[in-house]
């Protein structure tokens, strides 16, 4: 099923300027001036992301919208990088400046609105934290997520396809933040970075026409897949932000049938200094060092609920091309589905604190998370 979406690309893009043409004021970074109408079947939503941080290293990364059915989330993260996700479920008046939203679990989450211009003072559960802006050349960033949703005949089956544009705010038109961008989006083939700060421009440019998903809907009401619900996700976030680095996640899902569907979060850490994504071999001066092997496994196998017999083979564990992240508490590895353990285990995640890691970091990262 994957095969068959990567040939539209531009069927997101074609419907991005309406939701823009409703949102001007709320974006000075992406304007669009056409306003191409969806069918019945699609949905766009243009998110405004921010991310920000507590005193504690607690931070959250909000990704809000207006005037829908669907507000958004607001992802938490503890600084030991367990993270609760929040549904927004009401969003006051700008004046009123507050909202409200609850997670699956059924926590809380109440406060102003989240800004750049002031604090984002809230109540988790009762408990009260004041998140704020980092210092960074990156104030936030937009998502542009496009849905595709159809039944299939004579039954309850459902095709879903959901992909998103990502687009850090770029009011300066840093070469730097462009060149991210476009590594970012680079699925899309998009050569002009301009291009995200004109996504108008980009649909007459491409002379993109609506309705792209149905060829895609026909073949799957065609095949086998129409015993199954099928589902196709892509979800951003912002993992971290500082003055020269940012994280920033990306979660996928595809169900097209079976016992469970699969998924993955790829992590990408970028340079604000050069633009570049950094890869672990950048980072740690040796990779195979024994002792940094040994001090991860043991974290493995300290994970609560989990034991040797919950993975395949530690003594098999490599740390290259591991999808890592950074934090201000240190550096996070991750692996995904089946990498090291079973389905059942998921995605799993180990934070060396940035005393755990300093040591076998190269000397011009040693100061990475500062």
């Amino acid at each position: 099923m994957r095969t068959i979406f990567t040939v539209i690309i531009l069927s997101l893009l074609l419907v991005v300027s309406c939701s823009n043409s409703n949102n001007d004021n709320k974006s000075n970074n992406i304007q669009a001036n056409i306003n191409i109408p969806l069918t019945e079947n699609e949905k766009l939503y243009n998110y405004e992301v921010l991310y920000l941080m507590s005193d504690k290293g607690e931070y959250v990364s909000s990704a809000l919208t207006y005037n829908t059915n669907n507000l958004g989330t607001i992802v938490y993260t503890y600084s030991n990088q367990n993270s609760v996700t929040f549904n927004v479920e009401r969003i006051g008046e700008l004046d009123e400046g507050s909202i409200s939203a609850v997670s699956y679990d059924n926590n809380t989450l109440e406060g102003n609105l989240p800004s750049i211009s002031y604090p984002f003072n809230v109540k988790i559960d009762g408990k009260e934290i004041t998140f704020k802006l980092v210092k960074s050349p990156v104030t936030g960033a937009r998502i542009i997520e496009y849905t595709y949703t159809n039944i299939s005949p004579n039954s309850d089956n459902i095709f879903e396809y959901k992909n998103s544009i990502f687009v850090l705010n770029n009011e300066n038109n840093s070469e730097v933040i462009n060149k991210i961008n476009l590594d970012i989006n680079k699925e899309f083939a998009i050569t002009d970075a301009a291009s995200f700060n004109d996504l108008g421009a980009l649909l007459e440019k491409e002379n993109v026409i609506s309705n792209k998903m149905n060829a895609y809907y026909d073949e799957w009401v065609n095949s086998d897949y129409i015993a199954n619900t099928s589902e196709d996700f892509s979800q951003y976030g912002i993992n971290y932000l500082s003055e020269k680095f940012i994280s920033i996640n990306r979660f996928t899902y595809e169900y097209t049938g079976g016992a469970h569907g699969t998924y993955a979060t790829v992590y990408s850490v970028y340079s604000l200094e050069n633009g570049n994504k950094l890869k672990i071999e950048d980072l740690i001066s040796d990779l195979k060092n024994t002792d940094l092997l040994n001090l991860i496994k043991d974290k493995l196998l300290k994970i609560e609920g989990r034991d040797e017999r919950s993975y395949f083979d530690l003594n098999e564990l490599s740390l290259e091309n591991n999808n890592f992240y950074i934090t201000s508490s240190g550096l996070v590895f991750t692996w995904g589905i089946y990498e090291i353990g079973p389905y059942a285990i998921g995605e799993t995640k180990v934070l060396m604190s940035a005393e755990e890691i300093k040591p076998y970091l190269k000397d011009e990262y040693k100061t990475i998370f500062e």
